[in-house]
């Protein structure tokens, strides 16, 4: 599809993109379906890769699995959680600066997560400082990515899994049966 179709794409035409959002966006300078699929990211990140907790080196951002062996929220100079994890080689704590309770209750002892983030060095043994993390079902294997993680530039209040969904959506509209009944919902809108 020509370049000229997809810049008269709005990104309100995206689910999730309403009018809240298309601010934020155009923030960044994003107002098309063509100025989102040349926002291109700033790097890429290996999360293909499962790390043992023992062979986490400080300073390398890796994946990680684990069980939650505790979770507890702390009041010291600042309100903290902290999360320990096992995988069997080693013991991984997860701090948490920025929290809410719903983090608290899906971090609960007995469930596996996957953890991307950069390792550390921390008082007690290896930690990561506001990693990402997903809670893993009753599966035997990881949910690993498949392929690189881009990491885009952003702005207040546009997380990086909204950047990567949108440009997802952004690229299946190149198809061109969907990019067609895009253009014409937007026109219709107009």
């Amino acid at each position: 599809m020509s370049g000229r179709l997809l810049d008269a794409v709005p990104l309100s035409s995206l689910t999730g993109v309403g009018a809240a959002q298309s601010s934020k966006l155009a923030k960044i300078g994003l107002h098309t379906v063509q100025d989102l699929l040349l926002h291109l990211p700033l790097r890429y990140e290996d999360r293909t890769h499962l790390y043992p907790i023992a062979e986490l080196l400080p300073g390398v951002y890796a994946t990680v699995e684990g069980e939650v062996l505790n979770s507890n929220i702390t009041f010291g100079g600042r309100r903290m959680m902290t999360c320990q994890i096992s995988d069997g080689t080693g013991i991984l704590t997860m701090r948490f600066f920025n929290f809410n309770a719903a983090m608290k209750n899906s971090l609960a002892t007995g469930r596996r997560v996957l953890a991307y983030g950069e390792a550390k060095r921390g008082k007690y043994g290896a930690e990561m400082i506001h990693p990402e993390y997903r809670v893993q079902g009753d599966m035997s294997t990881p949910e690993l990515q498949e392929t690189l993680t881009p990491v885009y530039p952003t702005t207040e209040g546009i997380k990086q899994a909204t950047l990567r969904k949108l440009t997802d959506q952004a690229l299946e509209l190149r198809k061109p049966a969907r990019l067609a009944n895009s253009c014409r919902r937007s026109w219709r809108r107009g």
